[in-house]
Order: C-alpha cells, then structure tokens, then sequence
C-alpha cells in the first residue's frame, strides 16, 4: 500500500468502540437516522494522514422520526392536585407518506383573556360608534338617514309628537348599546327597565346621566363598567326631555315625566 493509501477516516456512532464504516478521503456518507431511536446522539470523525497523525470532531445531533406530541393543560414541572383534564395529540412529519396536516392542529379553549379584549374592544366601538355619529347635512337629508336618523326638520317636532320623537331618539342614540327592549347587554351596558334611577320620582340622576354621562354602577347585583357618553352636546333640553320620557314610561316603567324647563336648570352653560 503506497503512502497515500495509509489516509483513512472513521467514522463512529455515539459510544460505540467500532466504527461503522471506514473510508478512505474524500467520501460522500449517507446516515441513516430510520435505524436510530429518537432522541440526542452523536456522530465521531477519526482522520488519520498518509504519516499516521489522528485528529477526530465529534458532532452532537436529535434525530425525530417518530411523531410529534403536544400535551395541553400539563406543564414541565408543574405543581399539581386532584383530577386534571390534558389534551394530548401525536402528529407525524412529512416524511409520512399519507401525512395529514390537521393532524399536526391540537385545539385548545380560548383563553380568558381574549375574550375580555374582544368585550373591551366592542363595548369600545359601540362607544365611539355612539359618540362620532354626526352625519354631513347632506348625508341627513337623504332618505336612507330619514329611515334610522333625526334630520333637523324632525327635532322641530309639535308637542303632541313628543312621544314619538322619544321612541325615535332612543332607537338612533340608546338602542344600539341598551337594546330595543331596554334590557341592556349583561355585564356590559345596564338595563333601563326596572332601573332603580329610571323609576325614580326624582329624575334629577337620570337627567344627569343623559347630560353628561356615566361609569360604574351596579344593577340587581350586577356590575356595569363600561362608560356611557356624554349627550349635552348633541341633544337639546327639548329632546333630551323626549328620550328620557320615553326611557320612563317603557318596558313596564311608569315614572313622573319631566320637562325640557328641568333639564335646562341642570344643563352646566358655557
């Protein structure tokens, strides 16, 4: 054997004494990882030159053919008591030949707090929806408006259509937030009926709340956080009048009605 052909390399699998094959420089190797249990191994290089002289690289790897698993309601090292619910799933890789892919998706329940962001994030647009709704003068005089909106001719009403400029101001301005029916959303917007403020003799609290707005109050053990806009901008003391009547004799409410002189005494001048 000549001085060129002494060069060799060797090369081992993990802990074993014995190479699995050995060849001489340079070579293409093909490992076969299917004859391999998962987990972590390692893969050791021994060269020798034409003069004998040895160097080796030992390269650590993680073979995984087996199929992926995802454990949902355990956690490393978690602590744990009584009965728990897991979800486990086990999903193969493409090297499958039939490999399906909805497989590999393990459903799991929403979490808490998306479902607070979403209520935030509604209750925050039906706010702002509420708040920003001032249609171009144009854009109320159409009849697509007349239908849901108040174009100015309609808030120069007669006395004797009091009544039903009160339905119609609540359905464009309170509707959308406390229901047609005035039983509000549970946990988001109150309910106006049975409202002990709504029932009140004294409407001055009521007056007030449609005025100039409201957040936090509790209704029949229920908490309400989300703020109510303020309306002293945008509805007149006749108006304001209006939609409060409606509010207190609806919906199995039959409070005193008021006057647009009572709301004009608690409407703060500029």
């Amino acid at each position: 054997m000549s001085e060129h052909d002494k060069s060799r390399i060797e090369v081992y699998l993990d802990d074993d004494t014995e190479p699995i094959a050995v060849y001489r420089p340079p070579v293409r190797f093909t490992l076969d990882t299917n004859t391999l249990t998962d987990g972590k191994h390692s893969l050791t290089i021994k060269a020798y030159s034409a003069a004998n002289k040895k160097s080796f690289k030992k390269i650590p790897f993680t073979v995984r053919n087996g199929p992926g698993i995802a454990v949902d309601g355990l956690k490393e090292n978690e602590v744990l008591e009584g009965k728990v619910s897991l979800l486990i799933n086990a999903f193969g890789t493409s090297s499958e030949d039939k490999w399906e892919p909805e497989r590999a998706e393990t459903p799991a329940p929403v979490p808490t707090w998306a479902w607070v962001i979403f209520i935030l994030v509604f209750a925050w647009s039906i706010y702002y929806f509420v708040v920003q709704l001032k249609p171009t003068k144009d854009f109320a005089d159409t009849p697509t408006y007349a239908t849901w909106g108040l174009t100015e001719q309609s808030t120069s009403v007669s006395k004797s259509s009091v009544a039903d400029l009160g339905a119609q101001l609540y359905r464009t301005s309170c509707a959308s937030c406390h229901q047609e029916n005035g039983q509000g959303v549970v946990g988001v917007f109150p309910p106006l009926a049975g409202d002990p403020v709504v029932l009140s003799d004294n409407a001055t609290i009521h007056i007030e709340t449609v005025l100039y707005g409201a957040q936090g109050s509790t209704i029949n053990g229920v908490k309400y956080v989300t703020p109510m806009p303020a309306w002293v901008k945008q509805l007149s003391d006749h108006e304001v009048a209006a939609v409060i009547n409606h509010e207190r004799s609806s919906w199995g409410n039959n409070s005193p009605k008021i006057s647009p002189q009572e709301v004009s005494k608690l409407r703060i001048r500029n």
